[in-house]
């Protein structure tokens, strides 16, 4: 819970949250990378699923850099609004 409140009240730096330019971005990406987990990817943390949740889960992933992501150029973001929204996590498994 403390991570949404660091990033809403506008006290991050990069080192917390690395590669997340905004809330917005950091939202997206939790939600995509929660979604993966639902499906039955593996947590790349050590984490016990029954105490915690897939958001809170994706939220630390995030917070430590664990995920890959590729920010869209500004011409392909905007093709890419058009046809809705796409994101380029992948799932490394091991």
């Amino acid at each position: 819970m403390t991570g949404i409140v660091e990033v809403s009240s506008n006290v991050t730096t990069r080192a917390e949250w690395p590669g997340i330019v905004s809330r917005f971005q950091l939202v997206i990406l939790a939600t995509h990378r929660s979604k993966q987990l639902l499906q039955g990817a593996q947590p790349r943390i050590v984490a016990d699923r029954l105490k915690r949740r897939n958001t809170s889960i994706a939220l630390e992933e995030l917070r430590r850099g664990l995920i890959p992501f590729k920010p869209l150029a500004g011409e392909a973001a905007q093709t890419m609004a058009g046809n809705g929204l796409t994101i380029g996590l992948t799932e490394v498994r091991s």
